[in-house]
């Protein structure tokens, strides 16, 4: 590693958040930094279950899909779930992931 290379890698971890530093200190102490918690629950739920998870009527989250917002997965002709990772973005107030 070049010099140059060294001076930037250190300029960016002075730059880092306290969160991001927090994290660097663990890998060097050789502590692997905690993972995200998995979901717990079905992968795949359907219209209903997706309503009851994000606390709105099934109308409302088949609106949601027929704009755009709520994307799919049909697993029969006509039967559709919604992806839990999706459900989880919008109720974080991201926006959900087509695949």
């Amino acid at each position: 590693m070049t010099t140059t290379n060294t001076n930037d890698r250190l300029l960016r971890f002075l730059q880092a958040t306290p969160e991001q530093q927090e994290i660097i200190d663990e890998i060097l102490d050789g502590r692997s930094p905690a993972k995200p918690d998995q979901p717990a629950g079905p992968l795949l739920m359907g219209m209903g279950e997706a309503a009851r998870f994000l606390g709105i009527s099934r109308t409302v989250c088949w609106r949601l899909r027929k704009n755009g917002r709520l994307p799919v997965v049909e697993i029969l002709p006509g039967s559709f779930r919604v992806r839990r990772a999706d459900l989880e973005a919008i109720a974080a107030g991201r926006k959900a992931v087509a695949q």
